[in-house]
This record gives C-alpha cells, sequence and structure tokens, in this order.
C-alpha cells in the first residue's frame, strides 16, 4: 500500500473497469475471431447491434444474469443462378476529402505539405506582383 501511494502521485494508477464493460469487450474480441473464421470458410456474416436485448432473451431463453452485447447473422451468399444478366454496382459518390478529413480543429481544414506549399507559393506571388 505504502508504494501504491508513493507511486500514484508520479504515475497514474489503472482505473478498474465494471464487469459489464469488460465482458462486452472481451466477447466483441472473440466475435471479431468468429468473422474472421467465418469468412476464411466464404461465409458472410453481418454483426448486429440495436436490437431489443430483453426479446432477445426472452426469444432464446437466456438467463437474466447475461446481457447479449451483439449478435451475428451468418450464412452463405445469395447467388441467383437463373439471373444472366451481368450485374454491376453503381459508383457511389464520395465526399470530398475536405469535407470529411480535418486539421488540428474540428471544421478547419487539413492541408497536405503540397497544398500549403502551393498556397505559400501563390500567397508570396500575389505579395510580390504589387
Amino acid at each position: 500500500q505504502i508504494a501504491t501511494d508513493l507511486l500514484s502521485n508520479v504515475q497514474p494508477m489503472p482505473s478498474i473497469e465494471p464487469v459489464q464493460a469488460w465482458s462486452y469487450k472481451n466477447t466483441s474480441l472473440a466475435v471479431q475471431q468468429y468473422v474472421l473464421a467465418a469468412t476464411s470458410h466464404d461465409l458472410a456474416t453481418c454483426m448486429m447491434e440495436g436490437f431489443d436485448m430483453r426479446r432477445a432473451k426472452d426469444i432464446l431463453k437466456i438467463p437474466d444474469r447475461y446481457d447479449i452485447p451483439l449478435m451475428v447473422a451468418t450464412g452463405y451468399d445469395y447467388e441467383d443462378d437463373n439471373d444472366e444478366t451481368t450485374t454491376t454496382t453503381a459508383a457511389t459518390t464520395r465526399l470530398d476529402m475536405k469535407e470529411v478529413v480535418f486539421g488540428d480543429t474540428f471544421a478547419q481544414p487539413y492541408m497536405l505539405e503540397e497544398e500549403e506549399k502551393d498556397t505559400t507559393q501563390n500567397e508570396n506571388y500575389e505579395t510580390t506582383k504589387r
């Protein structure tokens, strides 16, 4: 205890998480491995959360002392052998990088080094032009 008191001023002591948070994190790690393994066996998976946990526990007859952090739907991809038309995925529109990536402050544009050089050169050119 004395060593802990002496070190706590110098080094932050670890916080103890609630059991539920710890179990949710570990369950998520196990599910990640399950999804990777299923994918390696040509199975499709979809992790889901946001479901009605109470109803899911009732349907699956899970005791009250357990929770369901997430569910994983698993199966084979749908393939229609009768469909002879070639289906292509339409290109989706992408947001411009300036709308997604910010600098040091939210909503402030992130400038790559090349852009900064170009901007500085343009400013210098405008200044010398006058």
